[in-house]
């Protein structure tokens, strides 16, 4: 395997949801929410990020590779 596809690996499994709160980022990224929600709290904090790894405790999502190790 060369280089190239090696770090397309490395940046895949780096993009992949590790649960719930991941996945809802990305879409509300994806919808321009995440934007609007920055535009209107400003330099505030809105709790977006303490949410998202919240839910990524409470949602975890199995990891396919760990299991298949097993």
């Amino acid at each position: 395997m060369d280089l190239k596809e090696q770090i397309k690996q490395q940046l895949e499994k780096e993009n992949k949801s590790k649960g719930f709160g991941d996945t809802f980022e990305k879409f509300t990224t994806f919808t321009g929410i995440k934007r609007l929600v920055k535009w209107i709290y400003g330099e505030k904090d809105c709790g977006c990020d303490r949410r998202r790894d919240l839910w990524n405790k409470w949602f975890p999502y199995k990891d396919k590779e760990c299991e298949d190790s097993q």
